[in-house]
């Protein structure tokens, strides 16, 4: 039986999925999880389920929901180059990083 938690993003990633059928789902499993590499899957538990765009760098996944444009921008192009730039063209770095459209599910720790 789930619990009326995993029940509500059980059911807010079936409507998302409906309402965008051309997005790709991203779990986002988080660290506390994955604790070792001696097994080959891991358990946990469905958690938050919302529409967002992420751009990824060579080291981490950003959102255009969390970050800031600071962060994403001086690790993607480099601290120089988001230094020389004004405020308008830090804004038109940061629209045009390479943010994909998805429906993002978190998959949270037991």
């Amino acid at each position: 039986m789930i619990n009326k938690k995993e029940k509500r993003s059980h059911e807010e990633l079936i409507k998302l999925i409906q309402e965008n059928p051309n997005l790709p789902v991203v779990p986002m499993v988080n660290a506390e999880i994955v604790c070792g590499d001696d097994c080959r899957y891991y358990l946990g538990e469905w958690g938050s389920v919302s529409v967002d765009e992420y751009c990824l760098s060579e080291e981490r996944v950003y959102f255009r929901s969390d970050d800031d444009i600071e962060e994403p921008l001086t690790d993607i192009l480099g601290w120089d180059a988001y230094e020389k730039m004004s405020d308008e063209e830090a804004n038109k770095a940061y629209a045009e990083l390479p943010w994909v459209k998805a429906i993002v599910v978190y998959i949270e720790y037991i």
